[in-house]
């Protein structure tokens, strides 16, 4: 199985499992509903006693405001900004040390009063500054005394907070204010004696020339160090022809960078270049006359000649030439050096000013830091001065003074709410514990957790009070009479190794779980099927099939046991043709005593061959000895178990002594069951089972003489 479609099978059959138990403690409930509620009366009695026994409390009222403050500092502003502030206000109100000093003046003032326990409460009213206060104590008198003493010590601790937290901050301000003045001193005097030793303008124009100056000489060593490169990397004729043609860009008045190989028309340079063009010459006239002259001719070896020593002149140049370029090259690399010395010179300079500069700025910068401190200081001590004396914080101020005291019950509704509280969970715990005691079971997969007998059928349970009706050809009853079909096929379909049964004897475990009325159904559902059956009341103590069918006989099963009659004469036909009833006759008070005769047995048998099958309605097991003496002399028993009534412990004592006796059990058959739990999905599809319509609209008619009365439900 994938481990997705686990889960879902886990989840599912756990929410089964929750709604289940829901609906047992749901059943539950509604059976003992009273014991909640009386446990609920219970609670709300005690409580109500309880208060009514305290003895009587008295309540005082009354109202404080807090205005607004004038804020000097913002141009005398009027500011609500104390209301992010109530809630300090309120615990001051109701602060130990209040409530000790509104004692100790209700102790001078009212010596004759006696002192009680009072409670203060404090509400801010919603988006107001107003405050209701109440006092609630066991003495009138004192009560309202002690609500006008905390308002008058809350006022004189505001004051006297204020008083002294506006010295502590004139103090704290006075002592920074002196050590700022010090400090500002200090700074003004060291900024005088740098300017003494330092002309700062000269400072900062000097600082100006020598940054300008150090990049003049940067942009020369540059320059050099390029044409240093360019000496280094290029040949003799790449040199000439760059300098040959700077030459030219100057002539033509255009900007020409320092530097490099001068050019001129005299010099080796020149002579140089002067016999590469006469050889150039020379070169051409020979070509031009060898086109016509053969090469020994007298003027191509003057040409040669001559061409020859013009190479020589070249070579002699060109060495003069390479030694003026290393002689410009060394002297390149000397100005370079003593540019580099003078660069550094002059960085060292304008960093020494640059320094001397920012030193200065630093001092200036602190002096006016301190000046604007000492300002802000200043100011805020004259502004403390002023608030002092018009009241710069929030005004508390007394609108209404204590009124006069109330008889009350203080906390009557919480005093409620936790007896109806404690009430409900006494009763919760009752019946939690009921349902632990109680093992009735309530649903199929509760009789699983007890049983592992196989479970023929489950029949659901009929809203209608007192009787139930037996069945009816066209019944309405559309799923109760599906579920005997059910049962019905169940018995057929049984596997058995032997031959299988024709007798079944059906009982329960105590009176009252609808055994008979299991029966009765039972029966008709099998005559349906075109079987003949019998259906014996063999409950010959407390049998009810002849009210059920209608029976007038006042003879039956018991004068046959007695051997009084033929069972043949006491036969009854019913209503469906199949179907036979042999009713119980008259009480017996040892049935037992008959039932394990041999007579007995052997009439069985000779009833057994005049019928297909045999269905038999005995007493419950736990109720008399009947069942457990006839039960072993019946092919099968079924055992009705009505749910949400047996006991499981009775249920299975039942079933031990039946096992006990050698009894075939084949299954069992569940009565009183709610279909609205999620595990009763078979009974939710009633639309299945209507009765269809007859070709003209009307009904089908249904067979049968006349139908069987209804059965009570026991």
């Amino acid at each position: 199985m994938p481990a997705s479609t686990a889960a879902k099978s886990l989840s599912t059959s756990w929410s089964a499992t929750f709604i289940t138990r829901l609906h047992r403690y749901k059943s539950l409930f509604l059976r003992r509903w009273w014991i909640p509620v009386l446990t609920i009366c219970l609670g709300l009695f005690v409580e109500a006693f309880l208060i009514y026994q305290t003895p009587p409390s008295y309540q005082s009222t009354s109202k404080m405001m807090m205005a607004g403050k004038l804020n000097i500092a913002q141009g005398a502003v009027y500011s609500e900004d104390a209301v992010n502030f109530y809630g300090t206000q309120i615990q001051l109100m109701q602060s130990a040390e209040v409530r000790r000093s509104a004692e100790s003046l209700v102790r001078s003032a009212h010596p004759e009063l006696q002192p009680v326990t009072v409670e203060i409460f404090v509400i801010q009213k919603p988006r107001t500054s107003i405050f209701d206060l109440s006092a609630i104590g066991s003495a009138p008198d004192y009560t309202q005394a002690y609500l006008n003493a905390v308002m008058q010590k809350y006022l004189d601790f505001k004051r006297g907070m204020r008083e002294g937290r506006g010295h502590e901050v004139t103090t704290g301000i006075t002592e920074q204010l002196v050590q700022v003045e010090k400090d500002l001193r200090n700074s003004e005097d060291e900024m005088l004696e740098f300017q003494k030793q330092n002309n700062i303008g000269f400072i900062q124009e000097e600082g100006n020339s020598a940054a300008a100056y150090l990049v003049k000489l940067n942009q020369q060593y540059a320059q050099l160090k390029t044409e240093y490169a360019l000496l280094n990397l290029l040949d003799l004729d790449q040199n000439l022809d760059r300098a040959q043609n700077r030459t030219e860009t100057a002539a033509s008045n255009q900007p020409v960078e320092n530097g490099g190989l001068p050019f001129s028309d005299v010099g080796p340079e020149a002579d140089y270049l002067k016999a590469k063009q006469q050889v150039q010459l020379l070169k051409a006239e020979r070509d031009t006359l060898a086109k016509d002259l053969r090469p020994n001719h007298p003027k191509i070896i003057k040409l040669n000649d001559e061409i020859t020593k013009q190479d020589k002149l070249i070579e002699l140049f060109r060495a003069d030439t390479l030694e003026k370029l290393k002689t410009r090259r060394e002297s390149i690399g000397k100005q370079m050096e003593n540019l580099q010395a003078n660069v550094k010179e002059w960085e060292a300079k304008a960093l020494d000013l640059s320094q001397r500069l920012a030193q200065f700025n630093r001092i200036k910068g602190k002096v006016d830091r301190l000046k604007t401190l000492y300002d802000r200081l200043t100011n805020n001590l004259k502004e403390i001065d002023v608030s002092q004396v018009v009241g710069g914080e929030d005004q508390v101020s007394i609108m209404e003074m204590a009124t006069a005291p109330i008889s009350v019950r203080p906390g009557l509704i919480k005093s409620l709410l936790i007896g109806f509280g404690i009430g409900a969970l006494a009763g919760l715990a009752i019946l939690i514990l009921l349902d632990r005691i109680d093992d009735r079971m309530a649903s199929f997969s509760e009789f699983q957790h007890h049983f592992s007998e196989n479970v023929l059928g489950q029949i659901p349970k009929e809203k209608t009070k007192g009787k139930v009706d037996l069945l009816q050809p066209d019944d309405a009853r559309h799923v109760f009479a599906e579920s005997y079909r059910n049962i019905r096929s169940s018995i057929f379909f049984m596997p058995y190794e032997g031959p299988r049964p024709k007798s079944f004897l059906v009982t329960s475990a105590v009176p009252g779980e609808g055994k008979s009325t299991v029966s009765a159904n039972l029966a008709i559902t099998m005559a349906f099927s075109g079987a003949r059956t019998l259906l014996i009341d063999c409950d010959l103590r407390r049998g009810a099939l002849c009210e059920a069918f209608g029976i007038t006989s006042k003879i039956g099963f018991s004068e046959v046991l007695k051997q009084e009659v033929n069972w043949r004469e006491v036969v009854v036909p019913t209503a469906v043709p199949t179907l036979f009833v042999l009713p119980r006759g008259k009480p017996l008070s040892q049935p037992s005593e008959h039932l394990l005769r041999a007579s007995t047995e052997a009439l069985l048998k000779e009833i057994y061959q005049n019928y297909d099958y045999v269905i038999i309605d005995t007493s419950p097991v736990l109720a008399a000895d009947d069942t457990t003496s006839l039960a072993p002399k019946i092919d099968a028993t079924l055992f009705v178990v009505r749910l949400s009534y047996t006991s499981a412990r009775l249920t299975k004592k039942a079933l031990e002594l039946l096992y006990g006796r050698q009894v075939n059990v084949p299954g069992v058959i569940l009565n009183f069951v709610d279909t609205s739990l999620p595990e009763y999905y078979y009974y939710q599809y009633s639309e299945y089972y209507s009765t269809p319509a007859a070709p003209d609209g009307e009904a089908v008619t249904p067979v049968g003489r006349e139908h069987p009365k209804p059965i009570e439900t026991a």
